[in-house]
């Protein structure tokens, strides 16, 4: 049985961010073990395949190595999810992350990193954070921990849209670790299909991650999920002080940034101008992107 792993999901375009996700990831590996990477694909190019696949022989990290994989077959027949109290609906591609451990049962532990991130540490200190107590292990949502409208009694009728009274715990779906064993002991994939085709819940996937996993999920530090930039906690969300106060203190420490979204073109890759030092990160590890591209090409 292998050890470890980190796992992408992506279709189509989207695949620009993951390779901008992985080019830092790599920058910040300077191990010698052995790092495998698995990215799980549809309606990509081959082209793209075979260019990020050379990024670790391109970036001096010959300890890694990238493999792509086809979407797992258990989830094929999906149809979009339809969510309560939202008119949008959320692709069948969402739901891969679920089916991971199922697909990769040879591994012991699995990081699932989302596409729209940049890496700013040694993932790989990622799997020692999940103890074998715990199926998995991932951050805090910043908006269910913080906000005062997500307190109990809640302004907001969190049991009809999540299905749980209490938000405190529940964890963004960006960053998480799994212990595969223990995940594949407690659902299969024939389980999660059925969670997925009979349920409506706001946030889709996530919000099935968090009520599967509710009891045995290890929560990290604000840093390995850093999902909103400074600017958002001046939006009007009934911020609690003393809630945002630990988010605030780990920004100078951010270990993953994860452009999760603050309003239409709020990430980088919607706008041109630069609003703060990550999104500047992110352009200058696009631009990396494609330096690699061009060496590749021999342009």
């Amino acid at each position: 049985m292998e050890q470890q792993a980190v796992v992408f999901c992506v279709t189509g375009p989207h695949i620009q961010l993951t390779a901008v996700a992985i080019t830092t990831l790599l920058q910040h590996y300077h191990q010698q073990t052995p790092l495998k990477i698995l990215v799980v694909c549809d309606h990509v190019l081959q082209a793209d395949i075979d260019l990020i696949r050379s990024f670790p022989q391109q970036l001096n990290r010959p300890s890694a190595s990238i493999d792509f994989w086809a979407p797992p077959a258990w989830a094929k027949d999906l149809k979009p999810y339809q969510m309560r109290g939202r008119t949008g609906s959320t692709p069948p591609m969402a739901f891969w992350r679920m089916f991971l451990p199922a697909y990769f049962s040879n591994y012991q532990k699995l990081l699932y990193l989302d596409n729209d991130i940049i890496v700013n540490t040694d993932v790989s200190k990622l799997f020692d954070r999940l103890d074998d107590q715990h199926t998995l292990a991932a951050v805090p949502d910043f908006l269910f921990a913080a906000s005062k409208d997500y307190e109990l009694p809640s302004k907001v009728d969190t049991m009809y849209l999540y299905g749980m009274a209490d938000m405190q715990h529940y964890f963004n779906g960006g960053v998480i670790v799994m212990n595969v064993a223990r995940y594949n002991a407690s659902y299969q994939p024939g389980d999660i299909l059925k969670l997925i085709q009979t349920t409506s819940w706001n946030l889709a996937d996530q919000t099935l991650m968090n009520l599967m996993f509710q009891e045995s999920t290890s929560l990290l530090p604000y840093r390995y999920n850093y999902q909103h930039s400074k600017k958002y906690f001046t939006d009007p969300y009934h911020w609690d002080p003393e809630r945002i106060q630990p988010m605030l203190a780990a920004y100078p420490h951010i270990a993953i940034r994860h452009f999760a979204g603050e309003g239409p073109v709020s990430a980088p890759y919607q706008h041109v101008a630069l609003h703060d030092e990550w999104e500047a990160a992110f352009w200058q590890a696009l631009h990396q992107v494609r330096l690699l591209a061009s060496k590749a090409s021999q342009l």
